[in-house]
């Protein structure tokens, strides 16, 4: 065997190495080639998926804000309330658009990111439902505000009504016509079941009022007259009708009789004094006064002025008041 042919194996050996180092090493660029290939088109993606999240967050934040701001034109009271939410949502957006910003973009971290976002949504949510639940409750608070203020005229109707009743009562001169309107005043009273007219429909209503002047025989026994000089007393005899709304129990009445100067007859150490006159306000003063023991059913009573010395002549008005109201009058002459 010739050197020549000994070597040709070994030249042959070393072109094959040759050939699938070369072959290796193309394959290895190529599949580096691909490896940065891939990760460039993941990097795209994550950075669409990191932009469509921005734009997602905007829109969102925005549509909130409209939202809120539409609620607060709506009811101005909300306004202070909507302003606090919309610096909370910004302070939410702004957070997660710095971690969109400042962040790569990998799987990990968009996943934190969409995690911040599922927080601002349920944080818009629970703002919305705010909102939504004061508005209803405003709705709410309108209506009967509505309904409260239908309740206070029909109210005052009935207060002008019993008021023109009560008028025309101290003008009826007949029992059925006194007893007829104070059935209505009464009727209007029980429908009206409010607290602040419970006090005045339990005022004590009268009937079959009448004045005299009165002498005082020898024997005790009274004698109707004419002439205020002859007469001890002034008598003022009346019914009080029944009222199931005032309370059982013991009832004042004040009789008031003014003279004809136009002054209130009242002497202190014999039982005169003031009331309460709830009707026109102030104090009113009373010639005097008797505590009956009520039981809500009807009732004739008699109060009495005595005056030894007798009355001047002229006209003399007899007022009697129950709980500071006035509920009945007479006048009466005396020559």
């Amino acid at each position: 065997m010739s050197p020549r042919k000994s070597k040709l194996p070994l030249v042959l050996g070393a072109i094959v190495i040759v050939l699938l180092s070369y072959n290796a090493y193309l394959l290895m660029e190529k599949f580096k080639s691909d490896k940065i290939q891939i990760a460039n088109e993941l990097k795209l993606e994550e950075l669409a998926t990191s932009k469509a999240l921005a734009a997602e967050l905007e829109a969102n934040y925005n549509a909130a804000v409209e939202k809120l701001d539409e609620a607060a034109s709506e009811n101005s009271k909300l306004a202070a309330l909507v302003e606090k939410q919309k610096i909370e949502l910004g302070k939410s957006r702004n957070k997660i658009q710095r971690s969109i910003d400042e962040r790569k973009g990998t799987e990990e971290e968009l996943a934190e990111v969409r995690r911040m976002m599922a927080d601002f949504y349920i944080q818009r949510d629970s703002y919305l439902a705010e909102i939504d639940r004061l508005k209803k409750e405003n709705v709410k608070l309108v209506a009967k505000t509505k309904v409260l203020t239908e309740e206070k005229e029909v109210l005052k109707e009935v207060v002008d009504e019993q008021r023109v009743i009560e008028e025309g009562l101290r003008k009826e001169k007949t029992e059925l016509e006194v007893a007829k309107a104070d059935l209505e005043v009464v009727t209007r009273s029980l429908k009206v079941q409010k607290e602040e007219f419970k006090d005045i429909a339990s005022v004590l209503k009268t009937n079959e009022i009448s004045a005299q002047g009165i002498k005082i025989r020898n024997n005790g026994e009274e004698k109707e007259v004419k002439i205020g000089k002859r007469a001890d007393r002034i008598k003022v005899c009346f019914g009080l009708l029944e009222n199931n709304v005032a309370k059982p129990g013991p009832q004042t009445i004040f009789l008031r009789i003014i003279n004809p100067a136009g002054e209130t007859i009242a002497v202190e150490d014999q039982g005169s004094g003031t009331f309460e006159d709830r009707q026109h306000g102030g104090e009113t003063r009373f010639t005097v006064a008797e505590t009956i023991d009520y039981e809500n059913a009807p009732t004739d009573l008699c109060m009495h002025w005595t005056d030894e010395q007798g009355f001047d002549k002229g006209e003399y008005t007899t007022e009697l008041y129950h709980n500071g109201y006035i509920i009945g009058s007479e006048k009466i002459v005396l020559k």
